[in-house]
């Protein structure tokens, strides 16, 4: 959790944020990766937690890029705050065993990463049209 809420900011940063957008991104991460830690005791199913994940830190970049009344912005943060959440080793695993041919395994890989990374979207998504 430590490692996700301090890498965040910088994801922000390195996106084009402010450091508005980087504490926000931070403050998002830190809630969001609580949540989905929350979540993941009672539902055991990997894309579940990461768009409860995802919903959170929809929510937060908007109340603050709304109401800290700093200028800051909501894609920013959003775009700061998905990166720790993101399977990246888990997809190139799966394609590093698609290439030496275990095909049954890299593709369940890169099918439990693919829905990962829809429900990062989907959960976002949710959190902007609640918003809106």
């Amino acid at each position: 959790m430590a490692a996700a809420t301090l890498s965040a900011p910088f994801f922000s940063i390195m996106f084009g944020g402010n450091v508005y957008d980087a504490i926000g991104a931070g403050v998002a991460t830190l809630f969001a990766f609580t949540f989905s830690l929350y979540v993941e005791k009672f539902i055991r199913i990997p894309f579940m937690t990461a768009f409860a994940g995802a919903l959170v830190f929809g929510l937060i970049a908007q109340f603050w890029a709304r109401y800290s009344g700093l200028p800051s912005t909501a894609d920013l943060v959003i775009a700061g705050a998905v990166m720790p959440f993101v399977p990246g080793i888990a997809l190139t695993n799966a394609v590093r065993d698609i290439m030496t041919n275990h095909i049954n395994s890299g593709m369940s890989k890169m099918f439990e990463s693919l829905l990962i990374t829809l429900a990062l979207g989907a959960g976002t998504s949710v959190a902007l049209v609640l918003m809106n």
